[in-house]
């Protein structure tokens, strides 16, 4: 016998306990009283009984406890022999076989040699043994849980279809190291059916199969494969006429070994050939291909590109979707009368960027009207009072999504009567001490409006210097974004509905400090209109494998009014399944298949494009380099070959101390004894003691 952990059998040290607790128990004698002592000497007494064992079955008892104890937990185990082993290890067996569905997978013929080397393992299994099927990509899904049905696991292997997601061999190897550690049989084997593609790894795992596991890799894929792929597209947007055209250059990638001459790669446009040109593709060297101008008159424009014909057809075409860039419309509310340039700094910097991303209207606060909010997304009030009457309109605009910026200056106050939209009180203003301008001493730079600037040479806020200014005091629940030195609030934001109000305490002119001076002026501002505006730009395409929120395109069918009736969304996938988004439904859709993805608002007579998401294949899966079945096992296994014609023989003390599990059976007869132990102890402990 050995055992895993001998070290504790310093516990025995223990047994000294029972020794003492039999040698120092006290005599329990009747007292007798007498008169007076005073006549008789005193006798020092000894008893011969204090210094032997009077029970020796209690004793006995005990110390077997303690002895037990110490052996249980020094994990004893009995150590096999290679044939030992191999009786223990003989019996049924049980099996996990994990076939590769990525898209890799469907190169030439490696989809149906993969289905036959499954089936080949299936055909394999002998009376009593089990198999688990497992389908995997970028995740693994238990397909068929263990059975010894080969009829149910053949049809589950030719039911099997390729995916569009990426290949990630992880998941699938803990999940079989989990399903194998539950495991009864005395045989463990997994069997991986893959191309094991080089790209499968995303970094080292920590995968350890039961000690015994059998770990055998099949790989299907070709020597020196040939591949071209339409990897990217890019946009170079102009406006001419009053009109948004869009010159397509795509990037194609030859992987194979030789040139690739005379190849026709194709642009479609919402079904209509655009161009078509030929290009020689150098291997390994990404090929740019540019394509001429096109009008983009609509929203949710498809595209696609194609390159060529090949082996593996699932990324020979490219497909994104396009919308003309809309401006956002910003309404600029200055004071009555006001001059120019008071709103210059302002106008000037939403004005910049190519294309355009804001559409600004400056009007006085007398002008200001309901139907003006409809028509706008941001309103940004600069030093100006606006009037209790517009105090409603304004509340409803924020809550159905609308932002506020709010320039506090002289002459800025409460939006409405009841104080619900501004982020707290103005305080007076305040002068700069004379020795020195008031500068921004903490922001938050974990705020969206912020976020841009909080990386290093990215935006420099130290040296924007205040000479004068209006505190802040925010109430419980706003957001401060921004302090002055002096430690009273510059910015501070109120959500209010669906929408956000934003204060600033100071002006947006050279009058009251030199922010408008800085480089950091125009992103500033850009953010916070982009922020209020809840701008949000959209892919232009989607890997495969990715869950993605739609339920701000869902929101998007209600803006502004116009059809409250609509309150969910039908996605339609590429293949034709539906799934309702939006309302009581979740509003995440898991993108499983590539193509094009359409939603749809329900509710209401659908009218207008729908919003269409375009999904492509991971470019790592055109990647089609893999590893041997050596270096594949020692990826996965950390060993360089678990493979064998059997289970192995070489079992770990580990290993077998588990198995075993001697410990169990100690502790519960120790336990036993204790309990018997007590019972006795507890009956000799009635008996009255004799004095004398």
């Amino acid at each position: 016998m050995s055992f895993l952990t001998p070290l504790f059998f310093l516990g025995l040290s223990a047994l000294a306990i029972p020794v003492l607790v039999h040698l120092i128990q006290r005599e329990r004698n009747t007292p007798v009283e007498f008169p007076s002592l005073m006549f008789l000497r005193r006798v020092p007494y000894q008893s011969v009984q204090r210094r032997r064992i009077n029970n020796w079955l209690l004793f006995l008892l005990r110390s077997a406890a303690v002895v037990l104890t110490v052996i249980a937990f020094s994990r004893p185990f009995l150590s096999q022999t290679p044939i030992q082993a191999s009786i223990a290890n003989a019996g049924a067996r049980e099996v996990v076989i994990l076939l590769d569905r990525s898209p890799s997978m469907g190169y030439g013929d490696h989809w149906q040699r993969a289905k036959d080397e499954a089936k080949r393992v299936i055909d394999g299994l002998g009376a009593g043994d089990q198999a688990t099927l497992v389908l995997f990509d970028r995740s693994a899904e238990e397909n068929v849980r263990a059975t010894g049905d080969k009829t149910r696991l053949r049809a589950a292997v030719d039911a099997a279809e390729l995916s569009a997601a990426a290949s990630r061999y992880a998941p699938a190897l803990r999940l079989a190291q989990s399903l194998l550690s539950r495991s009864r049989l005395g045989r463990l084997e997994t069997v991986v059916v893959s191309d094991m593609q080089r790209t499968g790894w995303d970094r080292p795992e920590q995968i350890q199969f039961p000690e015994g596991t059998t770990f055998t890799p099949i790989s299907v894929a070709a020597e020196d494969p040939a591949n071209v792929s339409v990897t990217s597209v890019t946009f170079n947007r102009t406006r001419f006429a009053n009109e948004e055209r869009v010159i397509v250059t795509a990037a194609i990638v030859n992987r194979g070994a030789t040139p690739v001459a005379n190849v026709p790669v194709a642009l479609e446009v919402d079904g209509l050939d655009v161009a078509t040109s030929r290009a020689t593709l150098l291997p390994g060297v990404t090929n740019a291909v540019t394509f001429p101008a096109f009008t983009l008159a609509q929203a949710n424009v498809r595209g696609r590109v194609t390159a060529g014909t090949d082996a593996l057809a699932a990324d020979n075409e490219f497909r994104f979707v396009l919308s003309p860039a809309r401006p956002t419309p910003v309404l600029l509310v200055v004071r009555d009368g006001a001059a120019a340039a008071e709103s210059l700094y302002l106008s000037s910097a939403l004005d910049v960027g190519s294309p355009r991303q804001f559409d600004v209207l400056v009007t006085p606060v007398s002008k200001l009207t309901e139907p003006a909010l409809t028509r706008t997304r941001v309103v940004i009030i600069s030093d100006a009072t606006i009037p209790g009457t517009m105090g409603p309109a304004l509340r409803r605009f924020v809550e159905r999504g609308g932002g506020i910026f709010t320039v506090a200056g002289s002459r800025g106050g409460p939006l409405d009567a009841e104080s619900a939209l501004l982020p707290g009180t103005l305080s007076e203003p305040r002068d700069a001490s004379s020795a020195r301008a008031e500068t921004l001493g903490v922001i938050d730079f974990s705020h969206v409006v912020f976020e841009l600037f909080k990386t290093p040479k990215s935006g420099d806020f130290s040296g924007v210097r205040f000479f004068r200014y209006r505190p802040i005091v925010p109430a419980a629940g706003d957001q401060v974004l921004a302090r002055f030195a002096d430690g009273t609030v510059a910015m501070a934001e109120r959500r209010v509905g669906a929408g956000k109000v934003i204060a600033f305490g100071s002006t947006l002119d050279s009058n009251w400090n030199d922010l408008v001076l800085k480089p950091v002026f125009v992103p500033l501002i850009h953010q916070v209109a982009r922020y209020l505006g809840q701008v949000e730009e959209q892919p232009a395409w989607q890997n495969a494998g990715q869950v993605i929120d739609v339920s701000t395109q869902v929101a998007a069918f209600t803006a502004g009014g116009t059809d409250e009736r609509v309150t969910s969304a039908m996605v339609v996938t590429p293949g034709g399944d539906r799934q309702t988004v939006g309302g009581s439904a979740d509003g995440s859709v898991d993108l499983r298949e590539q193509g094009f993805y359409e939603i749809r608002p329900q509710g209401a007579a659908a009218s207008g494009r729908p919003f269409v998401v375009a999904v492509n294949i991971d470019p790592a899966e055109s990647d089609l380099a893999s590893m041997d079945a050596q270096e594949f096992t020692a990826g996965a296994t950390g060993r360089a070959s678990m493979t064998s014609g059997g289970a192995s023989t070489v079992v770990k003390p580990e290993e077998s101390e588990r198995r075993q599990s001697i410990w169990w059976f100690l502790l519960l007869i120790g336990f036993g004894l204790l309990v018997t132990e007590s019972v006795i102890a507890n009956r000799l402990s009635q008996r009255p003691a004799i004095g004398i």
